[in-house]
This record gives C-alpha cells, structure tokens and sequence, in this order.
C-alpha cells in the first residue's frame, strides 16, 4: 500500500468497496472534506490516484489474516461492499455476513477503531415483497425471511457491545448517480428508453402498470448518501443506530413523468404494462443508429443499461415512502429535489456522449 506516516490522532477512513459506485462516492466526499486520511479496499484496486489503495478479498479469511501494513491507524470504517451477485436474485446471505466479520476481525486488535458504518438498505422493511405500512421508520420491523442486513447488524450490534467502537446504519433506496460507467442505474434506463423511443417515433409510456403510475415512489441521490454516512459516523448520537437517507420528497410517478418527458422533448406517454428486459431485446440496431447518427460514445445497449434493473424500479404498485424524520431530529435536514437530480445526470450523460 502507499502512503506516508500519518498523524496519531487524525481521523483515518477505511472504504470497503471502494472501487463499486456507492464506496467510490463516499470516498470522494472524505477526500473533498479534507479532514481525513481515505484508504480504499478493494479485490480490484482501480488506477485512482486521490487515495491509497488496500488489496483484499473480504470473502476469503485467509486472504483478510494476510493483513496488509497501514491498517493500524483506521479509526472509521465505511462498508459498502457486496459479494457480486446476478440481477434479480437473492443477495447471499452467508457470504456477504462473513465479509463484514472478517474485516472487523482484522481491524479490531490492529487499529484504533472508533466506529463501523455499513450501508444497508430499504429491502430492511420489505416493501420490495409488497405493501407495508408507510411511512416506514427505523423501528418498523424487518421484512420476513433472510436478508444479509440482518445478519451484518446483528453482527454489528453484538460486536460492538464491549463499548471500544460504536456503528451505524444507512438504509437508502433506489441510489442514484449520474456515473456513467455503472449499468445498475434508474437515470440510464429512463434516458436511453427516452432516446430509443424518440428513435422509433413511439409514445414515451411509463412502463408499467396504472396501479404503478399513481403510486409514491423515492430516490437517494449518492452524493446526500456520502454526507449522511460521514454525519453519521462523526455524531456521537446517531452511535449503534440506523437511519434512513432519501432525498425526502416521495413523488408519484404521474407527477414525475410528464416533467421527464419534457426535459427529453417528448410528449409522455400512458402506462403500458411491459418489461422493459424483453422490449429491449431487438432494439440494439436501433441504439446504433442513434449513436453513428450523433456521434455518440461507442456503447452496446445490452451493456450500458442494466434493464432488469428498470422493470423492478417500474414495479411496484404501492407507495414506498421512508421517514427521514429520525435524522431531522439530529440535525442531518439535507434533502434533494428528485427532478433536479435527474435533470443534473441527464446532462452529464448528454454532455460525456452517451445520450443525444
């Protein structure tokens, strides 16, 4: 690892899962703050130079004992890693606990740990399984069956027990950035199905249901999601708590796609039940044209949108609503306007050449 000899009392911040789009923007807001020492952990240590890098496979116990020199001087730990996992299936359980276990393992008798962050999220309260009462707080219960969350807080909750660090827990959903070189995005999937359908003189439906229309809906804009996990993880009374972290104005869909559509000069179009994984299946000639017609990046549709993603964002036929109230109470009162979030990546999309 690189790095120079750091002071005894600085805060240092070690980002596990660096390299994947919610670590590297955590990274970036403790880099930008200037007030702490960022190390980032990653299987795949990218070419970055603003941060020392630590190589580790947090899955592999043997590989975590191996523990590499530097480590001794983290005080914070931000946890945004996942164990690589297909589209629309179940997060492993087991593996992803381990990971977290295995880091603390190292970190614990080495450094100078003073509090663990893990990113979580709102699948805690099971509104992707179907209704639930909202909105949904922080003491609501967990949602039924397994989910890694549980295990990771558990984990957390009785690790820390000893009092020598504290934790906490972030819990966003449907995170959203304007990284262009990241698939698993809401603003990619809406722009280039705006681009597509432009292309082929079709109406710019809303895909999916009416029910799924008129219902409430939410973002957590990444760069809110970095500041909140550094509050957190500095403020003494958010210690061994979860919060939940949205941009907080919980719009429906109706009043969102129309104002999408005029930014793409289209006339919105209706619900239209669909997936969104099918329709695109045959439209990649479609996208080709589009790209040679306006010199766009060389991109293939099937790789630069990740549309299972959309159809599950389309989805839902209830509100999902989370509370931001418990941060409020603490201080923490940042909230994103969802529309100017989208028109901001819109833009950098149209300005890196990947949309028209």
């Amino acid at each position: 690892m690189n790095g120079t000899k750091r002071a005894p009392s600085r805060q240092v911040a070690l980002v596990a899962g660096a390299s994947g789009l919610i670590g590297r923007r955590i990274a970036d807001h403790l880099v930008a703050d200037g007030s702490w020492e960022v190390i980032g952990l990653a299987r795949k240590p990218p070419a970055e130079l603003s941060m020392s890098w630590v190589r580790m496979d947090l899955a592999d116990a043997g590989d975590c004992r191996r523990r590499p020199a530097g480590l001794e001087t983290v005080t914070h730990v931000f946890y945004a890693a996942r164990f690589d996992h297909s589209e629309g299936r179940p997060e492993p359980v087991e593996t992803n606990a381990v990971m977290l276990s295995n880091l603390v393992a190292v970190l614990e008798p080495a450094a100078r740990l003073q509090h663990v962050h893990a990113v979580h999220g709102s699948k805690y309260y099971g509104h992707q399984l179907g209704p639930v009462p909202v909105p949904m707080c922080e003491d609501s219960p967990r949602a039924p069956g397994r989910n890694f969350y549980f295990d990771q807080e558990d984990f957390l909750r009785s690790r820390s027990a000893g009092g020598k660090w504290t934790y906490s827990i972030s819990r966003p959903h449907s995170f959203c950035d304007p990284a262009i070189d990241h698939p698993r995005s809401l603003g990619l999937v809406i722009a280039v199905f705006a681009a597509i359908q432009r292309e082929l003189g079709a109406a710019f439906d809303f895909p999916g249901t009416a029910a799924a229309y008129e219902s409430r809906t939410q973002f957590t804009d990444l760069a809110l999601l970095a500041r909140a996990v550094a509050w957190m993880a500095t403020e003494p009374r958010c210690a061994n708590q979860g919060f939940n972290v949205v941009n907080g104005d919980h719009p429906r869909w109706c009043e969102l796609w129309p104002r999408l559509a005029s930014w793409f000069g289209l006339a919105p179009g209706m619900p239209r039940a669909m997936k969104l994984t099918d329709y695109m299946l045959d439209k990649g000639p479609a996208w080709d044209r589009i790209v040679a017609r306006h010199g766009l990046r060389s991109t293939r549709l099937d790789a630069l949108v990740l549309w299972p993603y959309g159809d599950y964002q389309f989805r839902p036929e209830w509100d999902i609503v989370s509370s931001m109230a418990k941060a409020s109470a603490l201080g923490f009162r940042n909230r994103v306007d969802s529309i100017a979030m989208f028109t901001r990546q819109f833009e950098r999309y149209r300005a890196e050449r990947i949309i028209p």
